[in-house]
């Protein structure tokens, strides 16, 4: 008997030491990604965030900034822009007003020199309440090498006419990873912007049972007006297997949350190997006592 047990033993170890190598192997692998930063032309903020009623003008400004070794002959302009369905890629155009003007659209920068510039904004009387989308953008020729080329900064202007504003989304489209096997649980949300003006959406997601961890939130992701936009989001995997509720969604800034829910299934790497190597005591064991009780009958008869 104590012959039997030994051989148990020495396969759950060897079991339990082939589980931890497969959980070695399985387990994610990051690298750091290089980092390069460009030299060039400059511009702050690269995002502006203004509020403007209609029929009275506003003013605000701009830092333009020669971070080249020669002086730089700047030329500023407007264009609108608008986002992608989906992946939220820009899109710049002419502007169909002249809402906005720049103080001064042509400035020379001596190298490592900055400069200021204002522009006015007037916006007409009557205009609609909501959102409308801008790009400063300053533009420079800049010779290298006997290579002419033409170097470019942007800022974004974000401008909300004041009035009656709408702040509503709806979710178009959501999934979730439905198992996992040691990774965290992958959720994706399209979530369109049914309202007036851009707001901030923060997706959150959690598990529901009994080793389940904190909900984690993402960052912010904006959403603007008649776009759909493609949000996605982990949730943290538990410390046991199991079945677990998965509450997935989205809340904004303006105080509405969207939430969806599905059962998922939590296998890890251990507990399959884990189960693997209690088959295979039961089985032995099981195999010795018939074993035990064939010997033992075949005496009994002889």
């Amino acid at each position: 008997m104590r012959r039997e047990l030994t051989t148990v033993r020495r396969q759950f170890t060897l079991l339990m030491l082939v589980s931890c190598l497969l959980c070695s192997a399985l387990a994610p692998i990051t690298t750091a990604e290089p980092t390069t930063q460009t030299h060039g032309l400059s511009i702050t903020p690269l995002r502006q965030y203004l509020k403007a009623t209609a029929g009275t003008p506003a003013q605000s400004s701009l830092t333009i900034s020669n971070l080249t070794a020669k002086p730089l002959n700047i030329h500023l302009s407007v264009q609108q822009f608008s986002l992608t369905d989906y992946t939220y890629n820009y899109q710049f155009t002419q502007p169909k007003n002249n809402w906005l003007r720049i103080d001064t659209p042509n400035i020379t920068l001596e190298p490592q020199h900055t400069q200021t510039v204002k522009y006015n904004l007037s916006v007409p009387a009557k205009t609609t309440p909501g959102g409308y989308y801008y790009t400063l953008l300053a533009s420079a020729n800049l010779a290298s090498q006997g290579i002419d080329s033409t170097i470019q900064a942007a800022d974004l202007l974000y401008l909300t006419v004041n009035g009656k504003l709408s702040y509503t989304s709806e979710l178009r489209k959501n999934s979730i990873s439905r198992f996992s096997f040691g990774r965290p649980f992958t959720y994706h949300l399209d979530a369109m912007d049914t309202g007036t003006t851009y707001f901030f959406a923060y997706t959150t997601g959690t598990l529901h049972g009994w080793s389940a961890r904190p909900a984690t939130t993402s960052a912010a992701h904006m959403l603007v007006p008649g776009t759909i936009h493609s949000l996605s989001g982990d949730i943290t995997a538990p410390v046991l297997p199991g079945i677990y509720s998965a509450s997935y969604g989205y809340r904004t800034d303006s105080g509405q949350t969207i939430m969806r829910k599905n059962l998922v299934v939590f296998i890890p790497p251990w507990s399959v190997a884990f189960l693997l190597a209690l088959l295979l005591i039961v089985g032995s064991l099981i195999r010795k006592q018939r074993t035990h009780k064939s010997r033992t009958k075949e005496s009994n008869l002889s």
